[in-house]
């Protein structure tokens, strides 16, 4: 999308919400909004930062996680056809599928709950194919791209609000609860759902996932216009001790780019500016 469609489309949205015809989005009145810092000013958390450098081990762990598969991530070819997953897209790039593939063959869960779908679902559906796992993957979206009908998984068609809560509570330890949302956290939302209502109950050894995470940093300035702010949710989450960080892609790739690059992920392809944003969690 080109900055000027982008900025015509957010001003259709806006336009319509302010106005009271259609909400399309979210404003918010501020009157000190001017005085905060900018897009690209935003300074990284440094509490993240500390937390991440703890748990150095264990980032290298799911590295190394990552190097048991790597035959099998190399036999995803760069175009693969649908609905088997690709490395030539910048969704859910390299270091984000090569995790959700690693975590997926490593755990064997007994069931993955997938909130969004997309390529990630490609790249677990694959996993579960290559493991000969009987592990039952359901993705919540209302909307599914039509390459994951084609799948053998379960597609509950609805927001999550809507959605029965209880399918959370079948999941146990070595379970995975993947999440790639809306990114938006306001009342109601299926990140006020999740992350105050799902995630507090979900039992020890859960493993959550979560998409387009840049922590330690902000997000970046090229993506302002998506009004996202789900991380304000995730720095205190972290800092809680409830959670367990077990990988944190951004971090590695921008932190410790030589030791990414040393390894099978350094011989996947990955489209120019595509960003590795997945945060794996695991409850304590």
């Amino acid at each position: 999308m080109t900055a000027l469609r982008t900025r015509l489309r957010c001003l259709g949205l806006g336009l319509a919400t302010v106005t009271g015809l259609k909400r399309q989005g979210f404003y918010i009145p501020y009157r000190y909004a001017e005085s905060l810092p900018g897009p690209g000013e935003r300074q990284p958390y440094d509490a993240i930062e500390r937390l991440f450098g703890d748990h150095a081990a264990v980032f290298n762990a799911t590295l190394g996680r990552i190097e048991d598969f790597a035959d099998s991530l190399l036999a995803i070819g760069a175009d693969d056809p649908a609905p088997g997953p690709r490395w030539n897209q910048d969704w859910f790039p390299r270091m984000d599928a090569a995790a959700a593939y690693a975590m997926v063959r490593a755990a064997e869960p007994a069931r993955i709950i997938e909130v969004g779908s997309g390529h990630s679902t490609r790249f677990m559906a694959r996993a579960i194919s290559d493991g000969s796992l009987f592990t039952r993957l359901t993705a919540i979206d209302p909307a599914p791209r039509a390459t994951i009908d084609a799948l053998d998984i379960a597609v509950i068609k609805q927001p999550v609000h809507l959605a029965d809560p209880a399918v959370f509570a079948t999941l146990g330890a070595g379970d995975i609860l993947f999440i790639d949302s809306s990114h938006i956290a306001m009342p109601g939302s299926d990140v006020d759902q999740l992350f105050n209502r799902v995630l507090p109950s979900l039992a020890p050894g859960v493993l959550v996932h979560i998409h387009d995470i840049f922590l330690p940093d902000d997000y970046p300035a090229s993506w302002d216009w998506r009004g996202y702010n789900e991380q304000l949710a995730v720095v205190p989450m972290l800092t809680s001790g409830a959670w367990q960080p077990l990988f944190a892609s951004r971090y590695l790739a921008t932190r410790h780019a030589d030791r990414v690059a040393a390894g099978v992920l350094g011989q996947l392809p990955i489209p120019d500016g595509a960003f590795e944003t997945s945060l794996w969690l695991s409850r304590r």
